[in-house]
């Protein structure tokens, strides 16, 4: 197992997690921020479904060619301005907070843009990490990476619901102010020099199809992680709306309950490597997969806040684990000359259902049973445990 001394050697690696720290704070606080948000201008779950599928199209649409530009670009320089576009639209959001509902059609637009920022940002970090480490050292970065993410997830959410009950624009201004400091930290990157005028731009497309075709691992892994989204995307929506209008949650205690749930993400981003070596990747994958099935019927039936809690900490360990598994293995499995296009073209494919999961849902969300919502999407993960078993990726070790 690789040491984490090895890892925390590498002061490039340092300064990026630092950024990422302060990056993901601000997305934390941002993405329970703007449905909450959402939710107190309209009451509705589908404006929550449908500002949720708008978030997603950047990524469906426009990640596989965002990708080919990423590995033609300084990765490094536009990290930070994909950051600092981010912040200019939270500000515009926080601005037009003021028009209430009547600001909705702005917030969608808005949303749509900050997305392809945010997805350009991730791309260029993914890229960068595969620059400044050695192969070996990829998926114990991943899985810190993920860690800080999940300690964030605890405090995040809590901090959002806390302040947000006192001031609302709070879960937009805080965000900005995060992410600012994610650029600066940025600053100075040494990145290795690549080439400027690299050949033609459908070509590059061309070959990052091939590449990622040929990977078969991998390629089994995007068509799973399609139903695993497009359930879980559903079940963050539709279980917060669950709490605040069925369960009758006020801001600050959702914040506090999905703030005490990262615990979970935490602790499986710390034991991911460990538990990877004891049973392979593929193995894991559909262990956890199980165990998040489980934790979503949890969600759908009880009314009980402790199991609730325990529900969504277990649902974060094991969505952790899966993350640190398909981010990892991708970036361990890919050459540096591809990395941005096989992220983004994966990207792409693994956001193809979401869309349309959360519209139906939201639409069925009036009609429908929560309860029966959440359990389909049981059930949908419990599909995909039986395709990992019969897919290549259950082969990967």
């Amino acid at each position: 197992m690789i040491s984490s001394k090895t890892l925390w050697g590498h002061s490039q690696f340092r300064r990026i997690f630092v950024s990422t720290a302060s990056f993901t704070l601000g997305t934390q606080i941002y993405q329970l921020g703007m449905p909450l948000i959402l939710y107190e201008l309209t009451q509705s779950a589908a404006a929550m479904t449908a500002m949720r599928a708008v978030e997603l199209l950047p990524n469906l649409l426009l990640a596989m060619f965002i990708g080919v530009w990423v590995d033609r670009i300084d990765r490094g320089r536009w990290a930070r301005l994909a950051i600092t576009g981010m912040v200019l639209l939270i500000g515009s959001q926080a601005y037009m907070l003021q028009q209430g509902a009547a600001a909705l059609p702005f917030f969608f637009v808005t949303a749509f843009l900050l997305m392809t920022l945010n997805y350009l940002y991730a791309i260029c970090r993914m890229g960068m990490l595969k620059e400044i480490l050695p192969a070996n050292l990829l998926l114990p970065a991943t899985a810190q990476l993920t860690v800080v993410g999940q300690v964030f997830a605890v405090l995040g959410p809590a901090l959002a619901g806390a302040l947000m009950a006192w001031k609302l624009e709070l879960g937009l201004w805080l965000p900005m102010v995060a992410m600012l400091l994610a650029a600066w930290l940025l600053r100075d990157l040494r990145l290795e020099k690549r080439s400027q005028s690299p050949g033609n731009f459908w070509a590059d497309w061309r070959e990052g199809w091939r590449v990622l075709v040929d990977n078969r691992p991998l390629w089994h892994m995007a068509w799973l992680v399609v139903l695993i989204n497009g359930s879980q995307g559903v079940v963050d929506v539709i279980f917060l709306f669950r709490a605040r209008d069925q369960l009758q949650l006020g801001l600050g205690e959702v914040g506090l309950l999905y703030g005490l749930a990262g615990i979970g993400g935490v602790v499986g981003g710390l034991v991911c490597s460990r538990l990877r070596k004891r049973f392979g990747l593929g193995r894991l994958m559909a262990m956890e997969l199980l165990l998040e099935a489980v934790c979503i019927l949890l969600m759908a039936w009880s009314d009980s806040l402790p199991v609730l809690l325990l529900a969504l900490v277990g649902s974060s360990f094991g969505s952790v684990v899966g993350s640190v598994c398909i981010w990892g293995y991708r970036q361990e499995s890919t050459d540096s000359r591809y990395i941005g296009r096989i992220s983004g073209l994966t990207g792409s494919i693994f956001k193809l259902l979401m869309p349309v999961t959360l519209v139906l849902s939201g639409a069925l969300s009036s009609s429908w049973p929560l309860a029966w919502l959440l359990s389909a999407c049981a059930g949908a993960h419990l599909v995909t445990v039986v395709g990992t078993r019969l897919s290549a990726v259950y082969r990967v070790t």
